[in-house]
């Protein structure tokens, strides 16, 4: 008979346990499916099944302090997307887009295992997050992207131009079907948010701007984006889904987000002069971008008002010069004139400059041409400047300078 005793000892002794493993035995008891912590629906593909949660929200639905659904026009935003001229109706065929995915980098390693969707309906907004338990499902969670999208004919995203699209193609591609977002024009707002919002919001987030612009506070559900990915690789070791509800939460706040930051950017192009524009950084914003746009009567406009708005010292100058070469190059030489001035009386060279030049060349008054060249030379006697900056302008106006003096020597 075997000595199951002395037999026990020897396979302890190279590391084998016999007992019950009761790490397995937690886990297995410790397992809560994700229909048990999100509602939802299992929605049958032709690849199998695919979690769904979804949400309506009415069409009075605030977002923050902001509505949810635009009621101004999207020709400006359109324009600046290098999209179609759509009309506001015609928001029903807009996807709106965030995904939630196993790593920040992207890659063809990385997939995106939730994907948040919004879109417009004829009573409010609806939101649908797909979501799949493991990565076995990712082919029936791209054909629910997929049948959501039907008929869509763009798509709104934030960074999505640089991430999001990128990596579901490539995932669209590595499953061997065919994307839903070929063809179809994007919305990418981060590039607009920067530009609308650069001068007054050190960050431009995503978040930073919901809360800075929208007036949204999100709830202790949230999640900081950066650990979604090692929350959903624990999940997949544990399938305990509750932690994924704070994820769910997350995205869904980034999907009525993007909707209301379209919606605001909406109201700011098309109305760009109302009184609730209220900050002067932002009709300088404002300002910069018709100017961009080379819409010049709303860029003067814009420009005039900014300067009349409480903005600090330095941006006040800053527009100021900005403007006096807008009107230059729109042949507005009087308003220009008065701008530069404005500018010289506070020592700015670039006015100077401009004043020697207009002198000189259009109205050839050599006589003013000498008078703002030698007071820019004594400004920069007096002044403290950077070396290189100095040295650039003194070999400017000295040798405009000789210029000068020949061509008054000539003249006599």
């Amino acid at each position: 008979m075997p000595d199951w005793e002395s037999l026990a000892e020897q396979l302890k002794a190279l590391g084998v346990n016999l007992e019950k493993d009761s790490r397995l035995t937690s886990a297995r008891a410790k397992k809560y499916p994700i229909e048990n912590v999100v509602e939802g629906q299992f929605r049958d593909m032709i690849y199998g099944q695919v979690f769904c949660h979804e949400e309506h929200y009415p069409s009075d639905h605030l977002h923050g302090k902001k509505p949810l659904c635009p009621s101004e026009s999207i020709s400006t935003l359109c324009l600046w997307a290098n999209a179609s001229p759509y009309a506001l109706d015609e928001l029903q065929d807009f996807i709106f887009l965030d995904t939630e995915t196993s790593g920040l980098a992207g890659g063809t390693g990385t997939y995106a295992f939730e994907v948040g969707l919004g879109r417009f309906t004829e009573n409010g907004f609806q939101l649908a997050q797909f979501f799949m338990r493991h990565p076995g499902e990712e082919p029936a969670l791209l054909a629910g992207l997929t049948e959501f999208m039907d008929g869509m004919k763009a798509v709104v995203t934030y960074n999505g131009k640089a991430f999001d699209i990128p990596l579901l193609n490539t995932r669209y591609t590595i499953m061997g079907m065919t994307s839903p977002f070929n063809g179809i024009d994007h919305f990418d707002l981060l590039p607009l948010a920067r530009r609308l919002w650069r001068i007054r919001l050190e960050s431009r987030t995503l978040g930073n701007i919901e809360h800075e612009i929208l007036g949204v506070s999100r709830g202790n559900e949230e999640v900081p984006g950066y650990l979604i990915p090692e929350m959903y690789f624990d999940y997949l070791k544990t399938q305990d889904a509750r932690p994924m509800a704070g994820i769910f939460y997350h995205n869904a706040i980034d999907i009525l987000s993007l909707a209301g930051l379209f919606s605001h950017m909406a109201f700011l192009l098309d109305e760009p002069n109302a009184d609730k524009v209220q900050h002067g950084e932002d009709i300088v914003a404002l300002a910069r971008f018709f100017e961009s746009m080379d819409d010049y009567p709303q860029s003067k406009a814009l420009y005039q008002k900014a300067l009349q708005s409480e903005i600090s010292e330095e941006l006040y100058w800053e527009t100021l010069e900005r403007f006096s070469f807008l009107l230059k190059r729109n042949n507005e030489w009087e308003s220009a004139i008065e701008l530069w001035e404005l500018a010289a009386k506070n020592n700015a060279l670039y006015a100077h400059e401009e004043l020697a030049k207009f002198y000189e060349h259009r109205t050839k008054n050599l006589a003013q041409a000498l008078k703002w060249t030698n007071n820019a030379l004594s400004i920069l006697e007096r002044d403290l400047l950077p070396p290189y900056e100095f040295h650039q302008w003194q070999e400017k106006f000295t040798h405009r300078l000789a210029r000068l003096k020949r061509k008054s020597a000539r003249s006599n």
